[in-house]
């Protein structure tokens, strides 16, 4: 039996065709987090390291001074130049990353976090590279983003690593920049 159809005419009565990637939202950001450091922040940041490094030259540990004062170089660069800006999508397919795609079932989870002055997104991974994809999101999509993405992959409430609640436990109690100073001008 051949079974011919019109162009026109759909397999599925009328429904979406599951085949056809559909863009359910998009928007663009900068590809990372940025805020830009004053010199507060610099001055306390280089003072630290300089007593970590008499510390560590004492007990003979060259290597790891040299380790710190490169982390510390690249997150100065990494702080001065500005990022680009990148397209997001969000599909029924998956989540790009300008041309890069993740498909929803290399995804396993996804959270919100505030990052410097920017709102993300993080979707874990099931992949060994890059185990977590972050996203700068406008503020004001954030609800719209968890209704779509919750459908597919379930939302935490907090990251899930002992990095992040290491890096925001030290970031409240040890404020390298006066917060106040934000507040007052």
């Amino acid at each position: 039996m051949i079974f011919l159809m019109d162009e026109n005419q759909n397999l599925n009565n009328g429904a979406p065709d599951l085949n056809e990637e559909r863009v359910l939202f998009e928007w663009e950001a900068p590809e990372r987090a940025y805020q830009k450091r004053n010199k507060d922040f610099w001055v306390t940041a280089v003072a630290i390291l300089i007593l970590v490094s008499v510390i560590l030259f004492f007990i003979n540990e060259f290597l790891l001074i040299m380790a710190l004062i490169s982390v510390l170089f690249m997150y100065y660069a990494m702080s001065t130049v500005a990022p680009g800006t990148v397209k997001y999508k969000l599909t029924n397919w998956g989540i790009y990353f300008g041309e890069l795609r993740y498909s929803w079932s290399n995804l396993n989870k996804f959270w919100f976090k505030k990052e410097l002055s920017n709102e993300m997104i993080y979707f874990g991974t099931n992949l060994k590279f890059p185990t977590a994809v972050a996203m700068v999101i406008n503020e004001g999509d954030k609800e719209k983003l968890k209704g779509m993405v919750v459908k597919r992959i379930p939302l935490l409430n907090e990251s899930p690593t002992f990095v992040d609640k290491l890096t925001k436990w030290f970031g409240e109690h040890l404020p390298l920049e006066d917060r106040n100073k934000d507040k007052k001008g």
